[in-house]
């Protein structure tokens, strides 16, 4: 049961340190008043949590190293991006392309934020 606590654990320190480094992403790009960064945070319950979960399953598979985890890792980050862009554009509307650009920038502070206090993902 120890072992379900810590993955539980993991899980929600990444969700806490990617919220604090979206949000103000989100905000820096203009996405400030309370239903834009709701939505900011909804779509992060969503997707970090299923992004974390399937990066912890493929380190301990013993399949989330080498090309293999590489490959699984940059799969998993277009889908969150992918994810928060579709949702944010549902919620918020606007720009299509600004939304894009909004949903990568915040992933890429996050996953740098991630790569800072978590260290190097389990890509060997």
């Amino acid at each position: 049961m120890s072992a379900v606590f810590a993955v539980a654990g993991v899980v929600v320190e990444a969700l806490l340190l990617t919220l604090a480094v979206e949000l103000p992403v989100a905000a820096l790009l203009g996405l400030r008043n309370s239903r834009a960064l709701l939505a900011v945070v909804a779509v992060n319950l969503l997707t970090n949590p299923a992004l974390n979960l399937a990066l912890i399953a493929l380190a301990l598979s013993g399949r989330g190293v080498g090309a293999a985890g590489a490959l699984a890792l940059c799969a998993l980050e277009i889908a969150a991006v992918s994810a928060e862009w579709v949702l944010l554009l549902a919620v918020l509307g606007g720009s299509r392309r600004r939304t894009l650009g909004v949903a990568i920038a915040m992933n890429a502070a996050s996953f740098a934020a991630g790569l800072l206090v978590f260290g190097k993902p389990g890509v060997g």
